[in-house]
């Protein structure tokens, strides 16, 4: 298994997510975020008289994350940079980690290394 991690633009989330849940990808953890890029820009503004300067570069991005099966990584990719990609360029991230195991709380159930999740589809 692997954990997939997105950090993307926020008005692209909710298109991503209906695909994703759409294909079987249910356990998606979405969060807003804030990212510091190459850009530094700072801001002067008057306050009762006085100039303040205040930096402005922290960029607004939605973080998503989820567990994809090993074969279906290359695919689940592909999927993610064809809705988040814009012509603006700053789309994000995708990071892929290894998980090792995974236990449901409730029951206790253990999912090992590369063993498929019910109910994912295999073609996107």
């Amino acid at each position: 298994m692997k954990l997939i991690k997105v950090i993307m633009r926020p008005e692209k989330t909710y298109e991503l997510k209906d695909i994703l849940t759409g294909i079987g990808y249910h356990g998606i953890t979405a969060k807003p975020c804030s990212g510091f890029g190459e850009s530094k820009k700072v801001v002067k503004q008057i306050y009762r008289g006085k100039v303040y300067e205040q930096r402005v570069d922290a960029v607004k991005r939605e973080e998503l994350e989820f567990v994809v099966p090993d074969g279906n990584v290359d695919k689940i990719i592909e999927t993610i940079r064809n809705v988040g990609v814009t012509e603006h360029g700053a789309d994000g991230r995708i990071y892929v980690s290894t998980l090792d195991e995974s236990v449901h709380i409730h029951s206790g159930d253990r999912h090992m290394g590369d063993a498929s999740e019910k109910g994912i589809q295999d073609e996107l």
